[in-house]
């Protein structure tokens, strides 16, 4: 019997041994918006974003082009707040909805998000792509719509990195839509506040 007993305090001594401390996961967002939409032009009423369904988790995804470019990965120790496409759409709605005029009319600004991943191209360089389709809708016509990719370096190679350069994605990409806007005045008419 102390036999027994001995054996199983060691086999319990040797699993407490091997207990591991899991760092904890880091919760990350997309931070506050810098600039100004444009006051003026097309009034935009609503803004929704839809995701593809590999990003409706808040999983930080990334990928390494150099070794296995058809398998998605995500970060064991870094997530989103919440998914990606929420994340967008929140952002988007600070920075576009306080510079519309008051008054009816309006548009509706319909994103499709269909990628955002940190890509590695080698263990010390990395990239995030951000991929999404625009569409300005005057109740349920489409009125014009434009697709976007855009590419920022990290500045690590790692989640941190990631999400610095996903920040800037996300903030080239306010932009990119704000002059598409712009350009899209004369097609959007219909759209004008009152």
């Amino acid at each position: 019997m102390r036999r027994w007993l001995l054996v199983l305090v060691l086999s319990l001594s040797g699993c407490v041994g091997q207990l591991r401390h899991e760092a904890p996961i880091v919760r990350h967002d997309f931070g506050d918006p810098a600039g100004r939409w444009p006051a003026g032009g097309i009034a935009i009423r609503q803004v929704k974003v839809e995701a593809a369904p590999w990003l409706d988790s808040p999983a930080q995804l990334y990928r390494l082009q150099y070794a296995t470019p058809l398998r998605r990965e995500s970060f064991a120790e870094s997530r989103w707040v919440a998914p990606p496409g929420e994340l967008l759409e929140r952002w988007l709605d600070r920075v576009i909805l306080p510079a519309q005029p008051g008054g009816a009319g309006g548009c509706r600004l319909v994103i499709m998000l269909d990628e955002l991943e940190q890509r590695f191209t080698s263990p010390t360089a990395s990239e995030v792509v951000l991929a999404v389709r625009a569409n300005l809708l005057q109740g349920k016509r489409l009125v014009t719509n434009k697709a976007f990719e855009i590419a920022r370096p990290a500045s690590t190679p790692d989640s941190a990195g990631g999400v610095r350069a996903t920040r800037a994605a996300v903030q080239a990409l306010g932009e990119a839509l704000a002059v598409w806007v712009e350009e899209s005045r004369q097609l959007a008419s219909a759209c004008a506040g009152s």
